[in-house]
């Protein structure tokens, strides 16, 4: 809903604004200067008074005979109510015209609200980023706690988890597990037990494999050839499929994953490789 403000919230707004413009370095709270007191303004009234005190002067020579007698003083007084009108208007024309419109204050306003809008979805972000973090290391602490895991196949780690750069554009830039690079055929274990809750050969995996231990999930992908079927259940260290490169790969290897629910952990975090 789009904010209303009342005369007096414009008012104060549109100081604001005025005073911004002028003394970029000072804060409201602390000094709010006298729109008079400019360097401008303060020349001019100068220049005005001196042009005043000369007229009165050259008037008074002109005049010497006709000094102090009532006419004069009545003469002096119109004059000075009309020197100050004049002063008067001048500078209400120069504030008037630093003193921004209903629109500009609306919209300065506005940009003020998407500014602040925008600095508080930064911080969410930062919050999300940071509870991310501290999520998966209590995923983490909490699988050591209650589950034991061994390595699915003895090999090198050539890709690790999470962030990661490669030459080749069918590799995504996030990785969610671990490639563990060995010849194709050689035998994979599972690394926890439980029951196959996924045996498939589509996707970017290509013959992959789920086994799930209560909410806990074990993935195993690009397989050449896959021995157990959905349902089976299997223990710990149960042979379950031989390496490949089927999917998107790049070589033989298996890409090797756990989750806690849909979150992934790093496997290197749980396993020492």
């Amino acid at each position: 809903m789009e904010r209303v403000f009342d005369e007096n919230e414009k008012i104060r707004k549109a100081e604001e604004i005025y005073y911004r413009r002028n003394n970029k370095n000072v804060s409201l709270t602390t000094k709010k200067e006298n729109p008079i007191k400019g360097n401008m303004k303060n020349k001019i009234l100068l220049n005005l008074l001196i042009l005043f005190n000369i007229s009165v002067v050259v008037f008074a020579i002109q005049n010497k005979d006709f000094i102090f007698t009532k006419e004069f003083l009545g003469v002096i007084e119109n004059y000075n109510n009309e020197i100050g009108n004049q002063i008067i208007e001048y500078i209400e024309g120069i504030w008037k015209s630093d003193v921004p419109k209903d629109d500009e204050i609306e919209t300065t306003i506005n940009e003020e609200e998407q500014d602040t809008s925008q600095i508080q979805q930064e911080e969410k972000t930062e919050i999300s980023q940071s509870s991310s973090i501290s999520e998966m290391e209590l995923d983490i602490q909490n699988l050591k706690a209650a589950y034991t895991f061994i390595k699915p196949i003895e090999g090198t780690i050539s890709s690790g988890f999470g962030a990661r750069e490669s030459e080749y554009q069918n590799v995504t830039g996030y990785h969610t597990g671990i490639d563990i690079a060995k010849e194709k055929g050689s035998v994979i274990k599972a690394s926890i037990g439980g029951i196959v809750d996924l045996v498939s050969s589509e996707g970017d995996y290509g013959m992959h494999i789920k086994i799930r231990c209560n909410n806990v999930t074990t993935l195993y992908a690009h397989c050449s050839k896959i021995y157990v079927k959905e349902g089976q259940i299997v223990a710990e260290g149960d042979k379950i499929a031989e390496v490949g490169s089927t999917g998107n790969s790049t070589g033989n290897h298996l890409h090797f994953e756990i989750r806690v629910d849909d979150r992934f952990v790093d496997p290197s975090k749980i396993i020492n490789f």
